[in-house]
């Protein structure tokens, strides 16, 4: 769904229907919007028997940075709850920014609300304006969850890959951040170092089409700059995948910008079409340190930049958790890392300026 579409007062999406059953689906969305304007997000879903959630509301979200005395003042929040649709067999659980089926139960569509928050002194709500809204839908048996502690093989449409790969474009020439020189920075709000992967790498793929995105009157560095923007108070992280891609993909008044989604891919084949096209991607993995040594930690958790691949089809990245900028280029074998992104459902932020097309997207089952 895109825009732009002028918001004042609130816009509902019309029901987007899913060509299969989703266990998980997460939201995103771009506005043009004054740094103090807040948006309520909500999520209503329809299960595979028909009923529905009712509306969910996910979020609280604006740009402002955060408070970093007093964090819980902070008025960015995603909001956590769990329902039931008619009987406790049916229940959703919304959770930060993903919401979850209890199996049996699957999804099969949803939409989206966002309403504009009245100003102080009930004053008007500021008119917003939404250029991208987006549902990403996980279906079980084409990205499949897989828990830490047990050995497992690519997945079949990874190995089918495998036999007709092609020759991949030279890695690109992302700009390398470290999150870890960031350790002591903003304890209150996060911490930086290991808890700021996920703004650290939307740095890199901001400054890779834009330039570093400074602060004009601060001159703070782009990492805790944009942490104190992306920055959850009730999570008490800065790690929410939608706010994220809100506050990358913010547009100026005029709708130029990047754009920005969280999405789902199938295979790192379909990860080498993006970069051969000219498009890194932010990567969500986990793995533990006998399972990826190269890689000198292990992490339930953790966002990185895809910026290719190697001859032999090895992932070239740039880690954000290097102790330094010059470690954070690196080279991940294909297998291992596979596995790693499959825990997280092969999760990934897609971003692009709004004049570059993305590649054509997989025929069967589109997931851009």
């Amino acid at each position: 769904m895109t825009g732009p579409l002028a918001i004042e007062g609130q816009w509902i999406s019309p029901w987007v229907t899913f060509d299969f059953e989703a266990t998980e689906i997460v939201p995103s969305w771009n506005l043009s919007a004054p740094p103090e304007a807040t948006v309520v997000v909500s999520l209503e879903a329809r299960l595979d028997d028909g009923t529905t959630t009712g509306w969910l509301p996910t979020a609280h979200w604006n740009d402002l940075p955060a408070d970093i005395t007093t964090p819980s003042a902070t008025t960015r929040s995603s909001e956590s709850s769990d329902t039931s649709a008619q009987t406790t067999s049916q229940i959703v659980s919304l959770q930060v920014d993903t919401l979850t089926a209890s199996a049996p139960r699957r999804l099969n569509a949803a939409r989206l609300k966002i309403e504009t928050d009245a100003q102080p002194a009930g004053e008007a709500a500021v008119q917003v304006v939404l250029h991208l809204a987006a549902l990403s839908g996980f279906a079980p048996g084409k990205c499949q969850h897989h828990e830490q502690g047990q050995n497992h093989e690519q997945g079949a449409n990874e190995q089918g890959a495998n036999a007709s790969r092609k020759p991949p474009t030279a890695p690109l020439a992302v700009p390398v951040r470290s999150q870890m020189l960031h350790a002591d920075t903003h304890r209150a709000v996060g911490g930086g170092g290991e808890s700021w992967c996920s703004p650290t790498s939307m740095v890199m793929l901001q400054e890779f089409w834009r330039g570093r995105p400074l602060d004009a009157e601060t001159k703070e560095h782009p990492v805790p700059w944009t942490a104190l923007r992306t920055y959850d108070a009730a999570y008490s992280r800065a790690g929410n995948w939608s706010f994220n891609v809100a506050h990358v993909g913010r547009r100026e008044a005029d709708g130029q910008g990047l754009e920005a989604l969280v999405t789902r891919l199938h295979s790192l084949a379909e990860a080498q079409t993006l970069t051969d096209g000219g498009i890194p991607l932010a990567a969500s993995v986990s793995f533990t340190s006998d399972e990826l040594p190269e890689a000198g930690y292990e992490t339930d958790g953790h966002l990185l930049v895809i910026a290719g691949f190697t001859a032999s089809g090895d992932v070239v990245v740039n880690d954000p958790a290097a102790p330094d900028d010059a470690g954070v280029r690196r080279t991940y074998p294909r297998g291992v890392f596979d596995l790693a992104w499959r825990r997280s459902n092969r999760t990934v932020y897609l971003v692009h300026p709004t004049d570059v097309p993305l590649p054509p997207a997989p025929a069967d089952e589109p997931t851009w």
